[in-house]
């Protein structure tokens, strides 16, 4: 019998979803190790475009693996959200973590070998095709027939594509450039500062402009981007380039002096298709957080729903999956998902510059609410989004 029929299940995408599923496995059973394998077309680390936040949200599916985030990291004791005149800030210690993705997933991959799961790097899926008791696996290499496909290869799943398995346009937009510093003349390092700058909602952008501190091989760069979240795909598009352009150049920036990068994400919908017999999808192949755009902590949790649908389905024999979806609707932190679908839809739906600044006025309380409605909507020790601004223009 060859290697490639002994692998029950076969992880596509060696990011913190398809990593995360696969350490869960291990932790529900030792003997996983040798029935699971993940491949990966690129080779860690590699380079992954992502604003690199990591919230509480995700330390907490870590500490449950027995993990910490050792890589190098920024950690972030304050937000400002701003709109206009109007700047509001939440704190913690931290409020989340900002890594290098080819950094942290380098070193999640690690663990995950390091407790014996077989990680295959450099190896392209060329065909995913599902038969009724298993699914063929083609790569570069070699042919797998796995009982369990999970597809957690990102937002331009090959699992999805090759399946023509597409339920609806939902893509937000993303750039990101990086702009070297000195940390100790910037607060966003002094301090642990990162700004959510929302002030072009009202020139049709549907998310924001973002400031992160963060580190490149060591060296203090800071992290700056824009994110379309296209929850109103029926409104017109804002141009991206344009908006990155005079944030930065509002920092003394020149959008032209430095590397732009940009990538689609594909977000969220509770209503979509999350699973078909012998094959899940994880991470950001399922669907990421429309408001935010936040991806690894939501990855992770992917990851311990996704391990919990595979032990359940191989102790039963029944590889059906039909209630992958209400697992993952039900889970802890990914049911955060369908509140946050539901507010992007809300936030980006109004034009109205006057409906729009005063719900910004009435975020300390749309914040307590949520606080108070579901806490872990807010994970962080304080839950108060205090004004720290509001000059008349």
């Amino acid at each position: 019998m060859s290697q490639a029929s002994l692998m029950d299940v076969v992880i596509v995408g060696a990011g913190p979803a398809g990593l995360s599923t696969a350490l869960h496995l291990v932790q529900a059973d030792p003997s996983w190790a040798g029935r699971v394998m993940v491949l990966d077309k690129a080779v860690h680390p590699r380079e992954k475009l992502c604003g690199g936040g990591i919230t509480r949200l995700g330390e907490d599916v870590l500490k449950g693996l027995g993990l910490s985030v050792e890589p190098p990291h920024v950690p972030v004791r304050e937000i400002r959200f701003i709109f206009g005149n109007q700047v509001y800030a939440i704190h913690d210690d931290p409020v989340f973590r900002v890594v290098r993705r080819d950094e942290f997933d380098h070193w999640l991959a690690l663990q995950a070998e390091g407790r014996g799961v077989i990680v295959r790097q450099g190896e392209a899926v060329k065909a995913v095709t599902p038969h009724a008791d298993y699914v063929e696996i083609i790569t570069e290499q070699m042919t797998f027939y796995p009982k369990v496909v999970v597809g957690a290869d990102g937002s331009r799943s090959f699992v999805r594509q090759a399946l023509k398995w597409d339920d609806g346009q939902r893509i937000a937009r993303l750039l990101e450039v990086l702009t070297p510093e000195v940390a100790n003349e910037r607060e966003e390092f002094c301090k642990g500062v990162a700004v959510f700058d929302f002030s072009r909602m009202l020139a049709g952008l549907q998310g924001y402009y973002w400031d992160f501190p963060s580190l490149v091989e060591g060296q203090p760069v800071m992290n700056r981007g824009v994110f379309d979240s296209r929850a109103r795909p029926e409104r017109s598009r804002a141009a991206l380039k344009q908006v990155l352009r005079e944030a930065l150049a509002k920092r003394n920036r020149n959008l032209a002096d430095y590397g732009l990068k940009g990538h689609p994400l594909h977000w969220f919908d509770p209503h979509g298709r999350f699973a078909i017999p012998h094959i899940i999808l994880a991470g950001d192949a399922a669907g990421v957080d429309p408001m935010l755009g936040e991806g690894i902590s939501f990855a992770l949790a992917y990851g311990e729903a996704a391990a919990a649908a595979i032990v359940d389905a191989f102790a039963c024999q029944n590889f059906g999956f039909a209630d992958y979806r209400e697992r993952i609707l039900a889970h802890p932190i990914l049911s955060q998902l369908r509140l946050r679908t539901i507010a992007a839809r809300i936030a980006y739906r109004f034009k109205s510059p006057r409906l729009v600044r005063w719900l910004w006025q009435l975020a300390p309380l749309i914040v307590r609410g949520m606080a108070w409605y579901k806490p872990d909507c807010i994970p962080v020790n304080d839950r108060r989004l205090i004004r720290v601004n509001n000059e008349p223009e």
